[in-house]
């Protein structure tokens, strides 16, 4: 796991070096750029961390709520970190593939079987898809109102996963790579397929009230997710539209989602540009692109990965090398 881990830090930290290197480099920079940031509005700065607090608040009640209801009990603070932890693990791996994996660690740490995880990890996968569905009609019609961004936003996604699947052919062939999930894991997962089939069943048919709450925590999680962008923009511009700048993130939102790159990296930082610019200016979209990736991404990341040290540091010690 901490070498899957590290290898992945070092490619997102590849991605979006090269992202910021490119934007800084195609996009006029102000010279009196400390002072911009410094003179943004606070009250919307704020605003957007508030955001950024209630988007993990809705991702820990949710998952909060589903583990209680298969008996799978940690405190309310604890799953904090498990949401934080995800979001670095979705961060750092290949198509959020990591949001995924890591909870199978945060959650079997605190006593949880393996059905129960992957149980937990399905519905709470299925209610994140509800948002995605819900908003797809909007987001086609924000695409064919503005047909020039979502071409960009296109070529923005082959050409990164282009690259994309070239190095990771060309990693598998030179590291004779086994693939992203282990045999031991394949195996395991194998031997409790009825049990984690059992308690999906059940939870459909005897945690109705309990799905439905998942569906809306996540529905408010994602619109908490797009209102950083919102509250971002209007401390750069407090005469945006709200709902303008809401209707126009979610191709943007759904390009991360589909992106192949760990975290949305690369697809998030330049296509940023392209969604924000007819609200901010050319002037100033470089920082604020690099500014709204760290405050509905990277920051959720940093805290994340500073509790898996000290969590994986812990059990390394006093566990004698569980993790």
């Amino acid at each position: 796991m901490l070498k899957t881990t590290i290898y992945g830090i070092i490619l997102t930290s590849i991605v979006i070096t090269v992202s910021i290197f490119y934007i800084f480099h195609s996009q006029k920079i102000p010279p009196n750029l400390f002072q911009v940031i410094s003179g943004l509005n606070k009250k919307y700065l704020l605003l957007s961390l508030l955001s950024l607090f209630i988007f993990h608040t809705c991702d820990n009640l949710r998952v909060f709520i589903i583990s209680r209801a298969i008996n799978l009990r940690y405190s309310f603070l604890y799953g904090y970190v498990v949401s934080l932890v995800s979001t670095f693990g979705a961060t750092i791996t290949p198509a959020h593939l990591g949001g995924e994996f890591l909870p199978l660690y945060t959650l079997k740490r605190i006593g949880g079987e393996f059905y129960q995880i992957m149980s937990v990890i399905t519905l709470k996968g299925i209610s994140g898809l509800f948002f995605y569905i819900f908003f797809l009609p909007f987001t086609i019609q924000a695409l064919i109102n503005d047909p020039k961004e979502a071409k960009e936003l296109l070529i923005i996604i082959g050409i990164i996963t282009g690259i994309s699947l070239v190095i990771y052919i060309l990693w598998s062939v030179l590291k004779n790579k086994r693939g992203l999930i282990r045999k031991e894991y394949l195996l395991k997962l194998k031997y409790t397929f009825f049990k984690y089939l059992i308690i999906c069943k059940r939870f459909f048919k005897y945690q109705k009230k309990v799905f439905f709450g998942a569906l809306v925590l996540s529905m408010l999680m994602y619109i908490a997710l797009l209102f950083i962008g919102v509250f971002l923009v209007k401390a750069f511009n407090s005469k945006a539209s709200i709902k303008e700048i809401f209707l126009s993130q979610l191709p943007l939102i759904y390009a991360i989602f589909i992106s192949p790159t760990p975290g949305g990296s690369g697809v998030g930082e330049v296509g940023a540009v392209v969604v924000f610019e007819s609200f901010i200016g050319n002037v100033f979209i470089a920082p604020f692109a690099i500014l709204w990736r760290i405050m509905s991404q990277y920051l959720g990341a940093l805290f994340g990965s500073i509790f898996f040290v000290i969590l994986t540091l812990k059990d390394f010690v006093f566990h004698k090398g569980r993790f």
